[in-house]
């Protein structure tokens, strides 16, 4: 099983809402991922899904945009963004999507001895633009991971790496620890793969090893809208 992670589709959702005005690398987007996709992707292929995957404001009206995901090749395993305003219940959700797409929010599953925990995340305390508000956000996501990691604490033996998914960057711009590289390095994940940074902020995004972490920055600007593979040398479980 080969895998790829991809965030930040920003699909349209009906809303006529265009990307092209954050820049003309943005021109066609949508188009340059799936035919991405269509010319890389294998029906055993792990697509990780980092969350914002289209503008829709209700469920409903992003079911077009869900349908053409579920027409992917391969297994879908889709996190929530911050501008995910469609989301609502895993169990409703679930039941609607294509079988070919798993929610994990929260939780963690296992795909071929290979153990994903993921959330959303949120903003970190040392980043620039953490205010007060952000406190108790920040808070419930790193529980969230950590219920995530917890779940799989009795399954070690059913899997051989582990890759943190988040929407969110797991450390502020100034690349300090967080809550969440906290338990990203008490449960030795291999890899942790996220999304949500765009543009300029790209360029100041921490991305490679930290500890025993790989960690991969896989918003679509900044992977030229194509998913980007993970390098499974890097996530072997370690001794």
């Amino acid at each position: 099983m080969r895998i790829f992670a991809i965030g930040d589709l920003h699909l349209e959702g009906g809303t006529g809402k265009r990307m092209d005005m954050f820049g003309e690398n943005w021109v066609g987007h949508d188009s340059k991922i799936f035919e991405a996709w269509e010319r890389i992707g294998r029906e055993d292929d792990l697509l990780l899904l980092l969350g914002d995957l289209t503008w829709a404001m209700r469920f409903e009206q992003a079911l077009p945009d869900l349908e053409r995901v579920g027409r992917m090749k391969g297994l879908k395993l889709m996190l929530k963004g911050n501008h995910d305003y469609w989301w609502k219940t895993v169990g409703k959700m679930q039941r609607a999507l294509h079988p070919s797409i798993k929610l994990i929010q929260g939780s963690s599953i296992i795909v071929d001895r290979v153990a994903i925990a993921g959330t959303r995340g949120w903003l970190c305390p040392s980043d620039e633009y953490f205010r007060e508000q952000d406190e108790p956000l920040y808070r419930r996501e790193v529980g969230r991971l950590g219920l995530a990691l917890q779940s799989l604490e009795k399954l070690g033996g059913e899997y051989d790496a582990l890759i943190v998914a988040m929407h969110y960057p797991p450390m502020s711009d100034k690349h300090e620890p967080s809550g969440f590289t906290e338990l990203i390095d008490e449960f030795r994940a291999d890899a942790c793969v996220f999304g949500h940074v765009h543009g300029e902020a790209i360029k100041h995004t921490f991305t490679g090893m930290r500890n025993a972490t790989m960690y991969y920055l896989a918003s679509a600007d900044a992977i030229d809208f194509s998913p980007a593979r993970i390098d499974m040398n890097f996530i072997r479980r370690k001794e």
